[in-house]
């Protein structure tokens, strides 16, 4: 946000005219006046302020939403959620992966594509939930696809996670492939890819705009 600022004689001590030393200074002291009579009265400037407040809520227009997020709106999101301190993320993350109904499911999907562009595995996870069932977006199965199987390669020792993404990442595949014409591995696997690479891209795009 910017904010206009105006500096007059008034702000700036050296410039005021009004009983200066140097107005009995001979030609310096009137030259040096005049310079500031026409020069210095009013400047005007304009100084930008950031509005990004630290831990600040990330909020929808609504929560019956299910729209797309674009690259800028996702970017945007990152920036948000990465302004929130380490101990605040993880207590909404592992709420959001807990939890399996929600009665804010834009904004949980929000925060759940935030971080998981984030590389946060819980909210990797919980972005294949959202798009298996539809919660906060429009449901995707390849989508949902995706997201569980990058949970899975990201999800460490964390057995509980993994054995539900697991899952999860098994009950979307079948009914993938119940329908025609249905993927093949290789093009889910591809698909895979070309996220990873996304996280990768914005990420970086994240971290130069943040700083």
């Amino acid at each position: 946000m910017c904010s206009p600022f105006v500096i007059n004689n008034n702000t700036i001590p050296w410039a005021n005219t009004e009983g200066s030393p140097l107005q009995d200074t001979g030609f310096l002291g009137d030259f040096i006046l005049m310079q500031r009579k026409f020069f210095l009265t009013p400047i005007i400037a304009l100084i930008c302020i950031p509005t990004i407040t630290i831990g600040q809520e990330i909020k929808p227009a609504s929560e019956s939403e299910q729209t797309l997020l674009n690259k800028s709106e996702i970017i945007e999101l990152m920036i948000q959620a990465g302004q929130m301190p380490g101990q605040q993320q993880e207590e909404k993350i592992d709420r959001l992966w807990a939890s399996d109904t929600s009665k804010t499911p834009r904004s949980d999907f929000l925060y759940c594509t935030a971080f998981a562009y984030l590389d946060n595995y819980k909210a990797q996870a919980c972005l294949g939930r959202a798009f298996e069932h539809g919660l906060g977006v429009v449901s995707d199965l390849t989508d949902a696809y995706v997201w569980y199987t990058i949970a899975l390669e990201h999800s460490a020792d964390d057995e509980d996670l993994k054995e539900k993404a697991a899952a999860g990442q098994t009950r979307v595949k079948m009914m993938l492939m119940s329908v025609y014409p249905s993927p093949s591995d290789f093009e889910l696997e591809d698909l895979v890819k070309k996220q990873k690479g996304k996280i990768e891209e914005y990420s970086a795009e994240a971290g130069t705009i943040g700083h």
